[in-house]
């Protein structure tokens, strides 16, 4: 078993088995929502007291009504308000040339925390990390550090994937498979590739078709992505994408509902005719977990590392459109990947 992966188990364990999580504007051309329920006021001092409650801000790249990505950034918040007592400002709809700005803000503010919720937001983290070094700031999905007030949070998202490729294959007719992306870096490279991998584990003459849109927000895009693969013969469909998803259900609908799967929640009930499965990799107990320890004054700069862990709950959702002998082997694929049988590769790399 990797170095990496030791990591991964190790640090998941400390958050006490709530990896999975299901229940459910700092700039001018984002909505602030305000503070999370439960929220309570902090001292406001940039740099809480150990123990006291903090403030955190929070950069979404989207807006929570995705039920996917977004939400799972809200929830997060959520979680970090009712469980700390923390003071939790939500910004929605960033745009990413914007974030820098973002960030400065809040820092300038006195907020103790300040979470961009995708790698896109990497860039302006490390620089406002260098700006202002007695608040702490941390990316999710992204591979930045500076050993002191600047984290990350990356995770295995390759071991939900495997098992969601996994069914994808073997759902599929033709033989062809289509994964629609949005931007690439490491974080969703994981993803896409990892999905890849778990398909040709269940067939390994299985075509995969990859496309990145560019955008995780646009339906538009995603749909015509989506319809091109169609087009093609694809006739099972995944990937990563927040409000882009929309997109891609229009065209799974239009085309004899071709079986989709989502990711981070189930939200089946957002297209129950087409998403047959979502991959349950939800990070807000994770992400909560690392505000905890802004709030216990034990937050390092590093890389948190998140895998599949014994125990957490299925890597995949089940629903009416789902096989259950299906079902089964995908739990049989998880608990493989889970006792070190498979290891599902760290492919962090993007189309040239």
């Amino acid at each position: 078993m990797s170095f990496k992966r030791r990591r991964a188990r190790f640090f998941a364990a400390l958050a006490a088995g709530t990896l999975l999580l299901a229940a459910c504007g700092g700039d001018d051309e984002g909505g602030e929502t305000g503070a999370a329920t439960g929220a309570t006021t902090a001292t406001g001092a940039t740099g809480a007291t150990q123990g006291e409650a903090i403030r955190v801000a929070m950069l979404l790249p989207g807006t929570p009504t995705d039920e996917g990505y977004n939400a799972d950034g809200q929830r997060a918040a959520d979680a970090i308000g009712s469980e700390l007592g923390a003071e939790v400002t939500v910004t929605e709809s960033v745009p990413v040339p914007n974030q820098t700005d973002v960030y400065r803000q809040f820092a300038g503010q006195g907020y103790d925390l300040v979470i961009g919720w995708g790698g896109q937001f990497t860039d302006g983290a490390v620089a406002a990390a260098e700006e202002f070094p007695d608040v702490n700031f941390l990316v999710v999905n992204s591979l930045v550090e500076n050993g002191a007030n600047l984290a990350s949070v990356q995770q295995d998202s390759q071991d939900w994937q495997y098992v969601a490729g996994y069914v994808l294959a073997k759902l599929s007719e033709s033989g062809k498979i289509g994964l629609i992306g949005s931007q690439c870096f490491p974080g969703t490279a994981l993803t896409i590739n990892g999905t890849a991998e778990g398909a040709r584990a269940a067939d390994p003459d299985i075509d995969i078709t990859v496309t990145y849109t560019g955008d995780f927000e646009d339906p538009t895009k995603a749909q015509q992505a989506a319809q091109a693969m169609i087009d093609e013969g694809v006739d099972a469909i995944s990937g990563n994408a927040n409000n882009a998803w929309f997109g891609v259900f229009e065209a799974a609908q239009a085309n004899g509902n071709i079986p989709v799967i989502t990711e981070w929640v189930d939200n089946s009930q957002l297209a129950p005719d087409v998403i047959v499965s979502s991959v349950l990799k939800s990070q807000a107990a994770f992400v909560t977990e690392i505000a905890r320890e802004v709030q216990d004054g034990t937050f390092e700069g590093k890389i948190y590392i998140e895998a599949v862990q014994p125990g957490a709950g299925p890597a995949i959702s089940d629903t009416e459109l789902l096989p259950d002998d299906l079902y089964n082997e995908a739990l049989d694929i998880q608990s493989q990947i889970e006792s070190g049988t498979i290891e599902p590769a760290v492919d962090e790399s993007c189309p040239a």
